[in-house]
């Protein structure tokens, strides 16, 4: 704990997970992947998670990736089944729409 208050720019700060807006292309490098069951409102869901190393063109530590969308799920299915998971995978992700609207162009990037 630090002896002064926050920043109204740490207080917004997105933190340690990859944060999609509408209209606006993320490009991102993610390894060590893992589908895995979690609760989520109450319900068992399958989370997809995995390490950022690169975010945006930008070298990053510590962030992370996780989604239970079964629609980006099934988008990135193509590019990261049969793949090992420490593999590193460069992956485009446009977010389009909002809450049940929400559709994704995902492409994989060389």
């Amino acid at each position: 704990m630090t002896d002064t208050n926050p920043t109204w720019d740490e207080a917004v700060a997105v933190g340690n997970f990859v944060k999609f807006e509408s209209d606006v292309e993320k490009v991102m490098v993610i390894t060590n992947w893992t589908l895995l069951h979690t609760d989520k409102f109450g319900k068992d869901e399958i989370e997809l998670a995995a390490d950022v190393v690169e975010e945006d063109g930008k070298q990053v530590t510590e962030r992370q990736f996780s989604t239970t969308s079964s629609r980006l799920k099934k988008k990135l299915r193509p590019l990261l089944e049969g793949k090992d998971n420490t593999d590193r995978v460069k992956i485009s992700i446009l977010k389009v729409g909002d809450k049940y609207d929400t559709q994704y162009s995902v492409k994989g990037v060389q």
